[in-house]
Protein backbone atom coordinates (compact mmCIF):
# COMPACT_ATOMS: atom_id res chain seq x y z
CA UNK A 1 0.00 0.00 0.00
CA UNK A 2 1.51 3.61 -1.11
CA UNK A 3 0.41 6.56 0.93
CA UNK A 4 0.99 9.74 -0.63
CA UNK A 5 0.83 12.66 2.02
CA UNK A 6 0.07 16.26 0.02
CA UNK A 7 -1.28 17.78 3.77
CA UNK A 8 1.42 20.33 3.78
CA UNK A 9 0.70 21.85 0.09
CA UNK A 10 -2.72 23.14 1.36
CA UNK A 11 -0.69 25.04 4.49
CA UNK A 12 1.54 27.30 1.80
CA UNK A 13 -1.24 28.01 -0.53
CA UNK A 14 -3.66 29.65 2.78
CA UNK A 15 -0.30 31.51 4.26
CA UNK A 16 0.54 32.93 0.27
CA UNK A 17 -3.26 33.92 0.44
CA UNK A 18 -3.14 35.60 3.27
CA UNK A 19 0.04 37.79 3.21
CA UNK A 20 -1.03 38.66 -0.74
CA UNK A 21 -4.23 40.05 0.97
CA UNK A 22 -2.25 42.07 4.03
CA UNK A 23 -0.46 43.35 1.45
CA UNK A 24 -2.75 44.48 -1.16
CA UNK A 25 -4.86 45.92 2.45
CA UNK A 26 -1.54 47.57 3.24
CA UNK A 27 -1.01 48.91 -0.48
CA UNK A 28 -5.04 50.19 -0.64
CA UNK A 29 -4.26 52.00 2.97
CA UNK A 30 -1.63 53.99 2.23
CA UNK A 31 -3.16 55.15 -1.33
CA UNK A 32 -6.09 56.26 0.65
CA UNK A 33 -3.72 58.61 3.38
CA UNK A 34 -1.99 59.57 -0.30
CA UNK A 35 -5.35 61.01 -1.62
CA UNK A 36 -6.71 62.34 1.71
CA UNK A 37 -3.43 64.39 2.33
CA UNK A 38 -3.74 65.51 -1.09
CA UNK A 39 -7.40 66.21 -0.52
CA UNK A 40 -6.65 67.86 2.74
CA UNK A 41 -3.94 70.32 0.55
CA UNK A 42 -6.21 71.58 -1.64
CA UNK A 43 -8.54 72.56 0.67
CA UNK A 44 -6.39 74.64 2.66
CA UNK A 45 -5.44 76.78 -0.33
CA UNK A 46 -9.09 76.50 -1.42
CA UNK A 47 -10.05 78.12 1.84
CA UNK A 48 -7.21 80.68 1.64
CA UNK A 49 -8.18 81.84 -2.07
CA UNK A 50 -11.97 82.25 -0.63
CA UNK A 51 -10.91 84.35 2.45
CA UNK A 52 -8.56 86.65 0.10
CA UNK A 53 -11.80 87.07 -2.42
CA UNK A 54 -14.13 87.74 0.41
CA UNK A 55 -12.13 90.30 2.40
CA UNK A 56 -11.92 91.59 -1.15
CA UNK A 57 -15.47 91.72 -1.68
CA UNK A 58 -16.16 93.63 2.27
CA UNK A 59 -13.18 95.95 1.22
CA UNK A 60 -15.65 96.36 -2.09
CA UNK A 61 -18.51 97.24 -0.73
CA UNK A 62 -17.39 99.89 1.79
CA UNK A 63 -16.02 101.60 -1.29
CA UNK A 64 -19.48 101.58 -2.57
CA UNK A 65 -20.82 102.50 0.78
CA UNK A 66 -18.46 105.48 0.72
CA UNK A 67 -19.25 106.73 -2.90
CA UNK A 68 -22.95 106.14 -1.78
CA UNK A 69 -22.67 108.44 0.81
CA UNK A 70 -20.80 111.07 -1.00
CA UNK A 71 -16.97 110.08 -1.32
CA UNK A 72 -16.03 111.70 -5.13
CA UNK A 73 -12.34 111.43 -4.89
CA UNK A 74 -10.98 110.44 -8.11
CA UNK A 75 -13.90 110.61 -10.59
CA UNK A 76 -14.16 110.70 -14.19
CA UNK A 77 -16.78 111.67 -16.43
CA UNK A 78 -19.29 110.42 -13.52
CA UNK A 79 -17.47 106.91 -12.82
CA UNK A 80 -15.05 106.09 -10.30
CA UNK A 81 -13.02 103.15 -10.16
CA UNK A 82 -11.23 101.63 -7.56
CA UNK A 83 -8.43 98.36 -7.93
CA UNK A 84 -8.47 96.20 -4.53
CA UNK A 85 -5.80 93.66 -4.23
CA UNK A 86 -6.95 90.07 -3.79
CA UNK A 87 -3.65 88.62 -3.45
CA UNK A 88 0.02 89.08 -5.45
CA UNK A 89 -1.12 87.91 -8.63
CA UNK A 90 -5.38 89.18 -8.65
CA UNK A 91 -6.93 91.94 -8.28
CA UNK A 92 -10.89 92.99 -7.90
CA UNK A 93 -11.54 96.15 -9.93
CA UNK A 94 -14.77 97.70 -9.60
CA UNK A 95 -16.17 100.76 -11.67
CA UNK A 96 -19.21 102.73 -10.35
CA UNK A 97 -21.25 105.03 -13.10
CA UNK A 98 -22.85 107.77 -10.38
CA UNK A 99 -25.98 109.85 -11.01
CA UNK A 100 -26.93 107.41 -14.06
CA UNK A 101 -30.69 108.70 -15.54
CA UNK A 102 -31.98 105.00 -16.09
CA UNK A 103 -30.72 103.89 -12.90
CA UNK A 104 -32.31 107.23 -11.10
CA UNK A 105 -35.80 106.67 -12.43
CA UNK A 106 -36.60 103.30 -11.52
CA UNK A 107 -35.12 103.96 -7.96
CA UNK A 108 -33.95 106.11 -4.97
CA UNK A 109 -30.37 104.66 -5.51
CA UNK A 110 -28.08 106.94 -8.23
CA UNK A 111 -25.58 104.39 -8.32
CA UNK A 112 -24.89 101.67 -10.81
CA UNK A 113 -21.90 99.28 -10.69
CA UNK A 114 -21.06 99.27 -14.13
CA UNK A 115 -18.07 96.41 -13.12
CA UNK A 116 -17.32 94.56 -10.59
CA UNK A 117 -14.54 91.61 -12.08
CA UNK A 118 -11.46 89.77 -10.84
CA UNK A 119 -8.10 90.76 -13.02
CA UNK A 120 -4.91 88.89 -13.03
CA UNK A 121 -2.49 91.34 -12.97
CA UNK A 122 0.44 88.93 -14.13
CA UNK A 123 1.55 86.57 -16.50
CA UNK A 124 1.08 83.09 -15.11
CA UNK A 125 3.07 80.22 -16.94
CA UNK A 126 1.34 76.62 -16.61
CA UNK A 127 3.75 73.55 -15.70
CA UNK A 128 2.38 71.26 -17.71
CA UNK A 129 5.19 68.38 -17.28
CA UNK A 130 4.77 65.21 -15.63
CA UNK A 131 7.43 64.26 -13.14
CA UNK A 132 7.75 60.68 -14.97
CA UNK A 133 10.85 58.81 -15.39
CA UNK A 134 12.50 58.83 -18.83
Amino acid sequence: MSRNSFSGSHVGSASILLIFTVLSLVSFATLTMTSSKADYNLTSKLIERQRDYQNACHRGNAFVAAVNSGYETGMSDGIMKESIPINDNQTLDIAIKINSAENSEISDNSLKIIQWQIVNISDFEYNNTLPVMK
